[in-house]
Formats: C-alpha cells, structure tokens, sequence
C-alpha cells in the first residue's frame, strides 16, 4: 500500500516538474487572479463613480431649483416694491385707493389679494372686491405676520394658508411694508401665490425617490413636498446636520443619504435636496455583480481551455529550440534548427536560422565595407585637388598677371583659396551645404575666367537646409564633368545649373547644364557601373561615399538627352546641425 501511495506521489510530482503542466497552471492563474483584481478594481471604480455621480445629479437638480425659486421671490418681490413706489408717488385721495389697487391687482396674475391695513390692524381698503372679510379679524394677531417693520422695506412671511377672507384656504406668501396714503400710515399687504412654487419642488424627483424642500434662515422648515413631513415638521428630516452646513454636497454620517445645499441670498432660504445613496449603489452594484459573475465564469473557462491548448502545442518544440541555441558556441554559426511541428514555431526556427544567416552575411559585409571606405577615402584625396586643374589655374593666374590684369588674377587667387580652404576643411569628412555651395561656386569662379565667359552659372537653395551636413567635395566632379564633356564643345555660350531642393527628410541636389549630352549607351554604362570600376572615378567616388555613410536609400541619378543637356540628382539624408554648430 505503501508503494503504492509513493509511486502516486513520484507520479504527480514528475508531473508538476513538466513545462506543460506548469505553463498551463502559471496561465490559468495568473489569468484568475488578473481576472479577480480586475474584477475588485472595476467593483470599486464604478462604486466610486455612482457616489460622485449621485453627487453631482443631486447637486445640479438643488441648484436649478434654487435658481427657480430666487427667480420667483424676485419676481414677487419687484412686483411688490413697483405697487409700494405706485402708491407713494401717487397724489391719491381715499376714494381712489381701492382703483389703484384692484388695477394692481388685476396686473399681477401671481397676486391672490391687495390691501391696506390701518393702525388697528384692520383691512380698509382692498382687492379683489368680492372677496369677504372675515369678522373681527385682527391681522396683526396672525402668526404669519412680520412685526420687525423697516420704512419703504417689504417683510416676506413664511408660507402659510390665506386666512383673512371668507371661503379662501389658498397657499400664500405674505409681504408687508409701511406706506403713508394721503398723510395717513397704513402697511401695506400683499398675499402672492405660493402654489405655483410648492408644485415645482413637488415634481422635482432626485433619482428613484429622491426630493427636495426648502428651510428658512433659522432652519425652520418652509415647504416640504411630503404632506406628512409638513404635518410632523419635519421630524422625519436631519436637520441637525444640515443646520451648519454651507452651499455644497454632503453625505450623511451613516452614509445612507447625500444632501445638497444651495442657497437663495434674497430670503436667506436654503434648498436642500435629498438623494438614497445606498439604495442607488445596491441596486446598481446587484446588476453588475450578476453580470460580473457570468462574464467571469466565460473567461475563467476559456483561460484554462487556451492554458492547457497552448501548454501542450507550445512546451515540446520550444524546449527542443532551447537545447539546440544552448548548444551553440558564441564563436560558432553552423548549428540550426529544424522543428515544423506547426506555423509558429516553424516560423521561429526559420527566424533563428535566418539569424545565424544573417549575421555570417553581416560579418562579410562589414569587412567588405570597410575595405571599400579606406578606397573611398584614397578616391576623395583625389578628388579633392586635381593636379592638371591646379597647374591650369596658376598658369592662368601667372598669363593674367604677366598681362596686367591684375583684377582678374586677384579674384581667381582669392576663388582658389576659398577653394582650398573647403577642400582641406580642417580633416573632417564632412560640412555644411553652405560650404559645399561655396566650393562649387569657386570653382566655377575659376573656370569662367579661364573659359573667358564661354558658360553661365546658377546656384538656387532653400535657405533654411544651408547648415544640414553632408560628404564634402560631391559637385566638383560633376561640375568638371559638365564643363570638359559638355559645355567646352559647344559653339555658343552654356549654363550650368545647380539647385537645392528640400524633400521632408531628404535633401535632393540637382545638377543640369545644357551642354551636348550623353549617348543612351553611355548613360546605361554609367547606371549600371556606379559601384563598379567600369565609370569613372568622379561619378563612382561620390555614389559610394554617400551610400557607405548613409545607405543605400541614398546616391547619385544621372539622366541626359543628346542635344538637350545632362541632370545629375543627388539624393542626401536631411542631418541638422545643432544651433551651436551653425556658420555664423
């Protein structure tokens, strides 16, 4: 029994050891847990973001109904100041005071009645007219009234059931304000209706069950959509905590409510609104969660179906790849591998043969380009002064000079320095396009003279690519060769032409001159031997400098038409030099 449960143990424990198996696991795993704390941190972000969500809703339905209310009192309150400056402008006598009024009245559909009372708190004079008067009614014995009297300042009550006039339980807003009517003293009371306000804040709803209600500056409550809250006052609502509380959004200790403030600066009134915080989030975390739930079931057996898919068809060859790579000395390219179990390791067999290819190819090419450099570098020594060129000019500055053309030989010295100055260019290899445009309009400075002016010369360039950097000395040989193959055998005067063009990241330059061309023949020689020894060395010079230092997406075209004249382009990377660097 014993060997049995040790050879049970031996079994899963070899198991456990094979990549298959702990690819497969470290897959489904860390796939689950990926899942599971994805998972909590979506559950917490979108709890967090229905609260600032409830916030805000709720925060926004408090200020507009805030902004509705304000919009009311001041309202009521420009009406009410317009009929108090209307009755003390006025030269009325008593007799036209009940006029005045029901014409005020009749003006104002938010005013339910008009009316003046006398020292002994009765109503003398009012509108509508068919309203009655209740018997012995005192007004300055009603709760509503305000007795903290200001002249000429309207005293708004609290909102409260009409109660002066018979048959009349109307909803309504009391403001009063002294006013003195053909030298007696009288306030002056005005009942606006205040149902046009409660049947607002009875349809604004906050959520699923949410409301708002307004409370006065004592915090006492001054309409309240729910019957029973109003009957109780408000024993149902925290007031407490909304006592101390600022313009603003809060959450309730217990976290069960949020509750918004906002306040109305003309009655010192707040508006406060009240949201179910908690029943939101559960009803909202419930459906997620059950969506959740499927959505990570779906995942969690799709994971370990491509876990175990992906172990099986991904540990065996990838293993065997290893052995053979491990196998390789650093110094040794020969070993390949040959697995073709399926396309994705096939493919990564042939990548890894390719490589070992490549870098053999890599090493030769090396070795090969740097043998072509040091040529180059031999070439561009040659290139840089031509010797009969040099010999040619002097004897031209001495036949200049021995004639008295002093002024001819001075600007043929000076052309021939500045020629020699760039070629010499302090040992680097390269220089400005600025510079190379310089050496190339020495040099044609020279030969002009020498030529007599038997040839014309432009030189055009985009201003703003003069300080890019290029291989030095790469018009002269182009230059020479459009003088003595083109131009030096024609019969009437030649141009040459040279050009900058900026191209994004490429620089093009293009050299034309219009002289006798170039047989078809020639030309494809030319094309097809610019990396060979079969052209000459001018052409052959510069199109390998340019493509050993910077590619081969780079080099020299040539094309030319008999009798038309020779375009030779100059494809150069655009390299910027640093403001620093800059010619001054």
């Amino acid at each position: 029994m014993s060997q049995i449960i040790k050879k049970t143990i031996k079994t899963i424990t070899d198991k456990f050891k094979s990549l298959r198996i702990i690819l497969a696991l470290s897959l489904g795993v860390i796939s689950i847990f990926t899942i599971l704390l994805f998972a909590g941190f979506l559950s917490v972000t979108f709890k967090e973001t229905l609260i600032a969500t409830t916030k805000t809703t709720t925060q926004q339905s408090v200020v507009q109904s805030s902004i509705t209310l304000a919009n009311e009192i001041d309202n009521m309150t420009r009406m009410a100041y317009g009929i108090l400056d209307e009755l003390k402008s006025s030269t009325l006598q008593k007799n036209e005071i009940a006029n005045l009024l029901g014409v005020s009245y009749r003006l104002n559909r938010n005013i339910v009645s008009i009316g003046l009372i006398n020292a002994n708190g009765q109503l003398v004079d009012y509108a509508p007219s068919q309203y009655t008067l209740k018997k012995e009614l005192k007004i300055y014995e009603q709760d509503w009234f305000q007795e903290d009297l200001k002249p000429n300042q309207f005293s708004f009550s609290l909102p409260h059931v009409q109660n002066i006039f018979e048959k009349n339980d109307r909803w309504v807003l009391s403001g009063t304000a002294p006013v003195i009517v053909d030298k007696e003293e009288y306030l002056l009371l005005i009942d606006f209706n205040f149902n046009s306000i409660g049947n607002y804040f009875d349809k604004v709803s906050i959520g699923k069950r949410g409301y708002s209600f307004i409370l006065d500056s004592q915090n006492a409550l001054v309409y309240h959509p729910k019957q029973q809250i109003r009957q109780t006052n408000a024993k149902e609502e925290n007031l407490d905590f909304i006592a101390d509380k600022s313009d603003g959004v809060y959450i309730t200790p217990n976290k069960e409510n949020v509750i918004a403030v906002a306040s109305v600066s003309s009655t010192g009134w707040k508006v406060i609104g009240v949201s179910y915080l908690q029943e939101s989030i559960k009803e909202a975390m419930q459906e997620v969660q059950r969506y959740m739930l499927w959505v990570f079931l779906a995942i969690v057996s799709l994971v370990v179906l491509i876990s175990i898919g992906v172990s099986k068809y991904i540990a065996q060859p990838i293993t065997k790849m290893v052995k053979v790579m491990r196998n390789s000395d650093k110094d040794q390219f020969d070993i390949y591998t040959d697995e073709t179990r399926f396309t994705e390791i096939q493919q990564l067999s042939g990548s890894y043969n390719y490589l070992i290819d490549h870098v053999k190819m890599l090493m030769l090419q090396v070795k090969e380009e740097q043998e072509e450099l040091r040529k180059s570098e031999m070439n561009v020594l040659q290139a840089q002064i031509n010797p009969h060129f040099l010999y040619n000019t002097l004897e031209s500055i001495l036949w200049m000079s021995e004639r008295g053309n002093n002024e001819g030989a001075s600007e043929m010295v000076a052309a021939l320095g500045k020629l020699l100055r760039i070629s010499l260019s302090k040992g680097n290899d390269f220089i400005s396009l600025r510079q190379e445009l310089a050496h190339a309009e020495s040099y044609l400075t020279i030969q002009q003279i020498r030529y007599k002016n038997q040839f014309q010369y432009s030189i055009e360039a985009d201003d703003t690519i003069l300080d890019c950097l290029t291989v030095k000395i790469i018009l002269q040989p182009f230059l020479e060769n459009a003088l003595y193959h083109g131009i030096e055998r024609m019969v009437d005067e030649g141009n040459i032409g040279i050009k900058v063009f900026d191209k994004q990241d490429k620089i093009l330059i293009q050299i034309t001159d219009d002289g006798i061309g170039i047989l078809p023949e020639t030309l494809k020689e030319i094309e097809a031997g610019k990396n060979s020894e079969k052209v000459g060395i001018g052409i052959r010079n510069v199109h390998q400098r340019i493509q050993i230092y910077f590619g081969k997406d780079f080099g020299v075209e040539v094309t030319s038409e008999m009798d038309e004249g020779t375009m030779i382009s100059i494809w150069l990377p655009k390299i910027v030099r640093g403001e620093d660097q800059k010619e001054k």
